[in-house]
């Protein structure tokens, strides 16, 4: 998700999906996805209407409808204030009903011009945040292209076993909270890492963590179109990339380094090391207990 939109409705109430909770976390919904330009796409039902198509974006607080879609919707929007003046270029879309497989889902949406996600259009009406899955589990199952999404899980039940934990950190010192995660690895060594299903490379070291890591910046230029707006990042390799103590990719594979375009990579100003995507995953099943935070990446079954 680019970080512009991130931070600028970064004061939206966050999404919230509480339903009569079981005793334990189940599956309430299995739903394919499909690749949209490196990004995890998906057809969910919006108010009882006919299904639309929606991006995953774990990497933002703030879940979008793209302005042509709201209208087409009979969406009324109400300008979103900040310090008692409309913010330009968003609305508030107000609370919808998604249908995903068996579940529904209550979440406040942002609208939004396609403008706001850069020069390359988004392949979908609109974004999932991940605080859609407050208090639930998702499961991303890469190989298959299947989602689940677990009931809401009741406080004092017992979390499935994992490797991992997750936790709420900003991005950067006044930024809203993120999706961080760990322990990922590069060549052996820990870091934590945000989790965004909107980026289209494997992981990102920012600068502020080389030294700490013994990495170089180095690598051949490439544009990653739906980050920040479009931003410049350098492709090179490491030894071993993984998850605590799996190994996701096989030998050398592809890391990168914040580049120098004409368009930054916003900086975590130190809080931490690395930004993960979907690529890193390709073999794997993820999940992440939005209830316990906890997080799992396991080789696919």
């Amino acid at each position: 998700m680019s970080k512009r939109i991130l931070l600028a409705i970064a004061a939206m109430p966050l999404a919230t999906s509480l339903c009569a909770a079981d005793a334990t976390p189940q599956f309430a919904a299995v739903l394919p996805f499909h690749d949209c330009n490196g990004m995890i796409c998906f057809q969910a039902g919006i108010d009882g209407g006919q299904p639309r198509t929606l991006a995953l974006d774990t990497g933002d607080t703030a879940s979008i409808m793209l302005d042509g879609a709201a209208r087409s919707m009979g969406w009324r929007s109400t300008p979103v204030l900040r310090n008692g003046k409309p913010l330009p270029g968003f609305q508030d879309g107000g609370r919808h009903v998604l249908t995903l497989g068996k579940a529904s889902l209550a979440v406040e949406f942002a609208v939004t011009g396609p403008a706001s996600f850069g020069s390359a259009p988004l392949p979908a009406d609109g974004t999932l945040a991940y605080t859609a899955f407050k208090d639930r589990v998702l499961q991303i199952d890469y190989p298959h292209h299947l989602l689940r999404i677990s009931a809401p899980v009741a406080s004092g039940t017992v979390a499935a076993r994992s490797a991992g934990t997750l936790q709420l950190i900003r991005f950067g010192h006044y930024g809203p909270p993120i999706v961080v995660g760990g322990p990922f690895t590069v060549d052996g060594h820990p870091v934590r890492a945000q989790i965004d299903t909107m980026y289209t490379g494997t992981m990102v070291v920012y600068d502020a963590a080389l030294a700490g890591l013994d990495l170089h910046k180095q690598g051949t230029p490439r544009l990653f179109r739906y980050t920040d707006g479009g931003v410049e990042m350098l492709g090179s390799t490491a030894r071993s990339l993984g998850f605590a103590d799996r190994r996701l990719l096989g030998s050398n594979p592809t890391v990168y380094f914040v580049g120098s375009g004409k368009n930054p990579v916003h900086q975590p100003d130190g809080l931490f090391e690395a930004t993960v995507g979907n690529p890193l995953f390709a073999h794997s099943v993820v999940t992440m207990d939005f209830h316990a935070m906890t997080l799992d990446v396991r080789p696919a079954g």
